[in-house]
């Protein structure tokens, strides 16, 4: 399963999944170790929360399928960024 993560994002990781009724959620998180801001693209590693990110893809064997991401978001140490 980690394999099909990974063509999706090199930087997930696959952690479990769950077939619920007609829906499998498929539970992955970011790997990445210091992720970069993305308005200036300088590397943090101060977490300032964490939240789950859901999409829906394509179905598997006719069930529903929701991928959900286990996302970080953290503070820039830029210190001439606003964001």
């Amino acid at each position: 399963m980690n394999n099909l993560i990974k063509l999706l994002d090199k930087n997930l990781e696959y952690i479990q999944h769950q077939i619920i009724e007609d829906t499998i959620y498929i539970y992955v998180k970011s790997i990445k170790e210091y992720p970069c801001c993305p308005y200036c693209g300088t590397t943090s590693k101060k977490v300032h929360s964490r939240y789950k990110r859901t999409f829906q893809d394509l179905p598997i064997q006719g069930l529903k399928v929701k991928i959900i991401i286990n996302n970080r978001k953290m503070f820039c140490k830029n210190d001439s960024c606003n964001h």
